[in-house]
């Protein structure tokens, strides 16, 4: 256990904004399923929007997927991706609940 912890020890910005992505996507979803009332659809665009950005950005670094300067990028990706199947998932619970 003390081996894990100590590999997250320098990456901690890297999760901090990861948790405040996802946060942000909840509260963006959420407010749009508010402001949008009786229009389904809308509600699963911040979901699909971070994933756009997401898997864009994991096609233009994919020629360079192991170079030390691309990791940037695939933090990018995998905080976008991740972050809109939480979006997506969340506007999915969201709908269940109001019907």
């Amino acid at each position: 256990m003390s081996k894990v912890l100590e590999m997250f020890k320098g990456h901690t910005t890297y999760m901090m904004i990861g948790v405040y992505v996802i946060v942000a996507a909840l509260i963006i979803t959420f407010a749009i399923n508010i402001i949008s009332g009786k229009l389904r659809f809308t509600k699963y665009l911040p979901g699909l929007i971070l994933i756009f950005i997401g898997v864009f950005t994991l096609f233009t670094v994919i020629n360079a997927l192991f170079d030390q300067e691309s990791i940037p990028q695939l933090v990018v990706a995998v905080i976008g991706i991740s972050s809109g199947l939480v979006s997506l998932l969340f506007a999915m619970i969201l709908g269940i609940l109001t019907n």
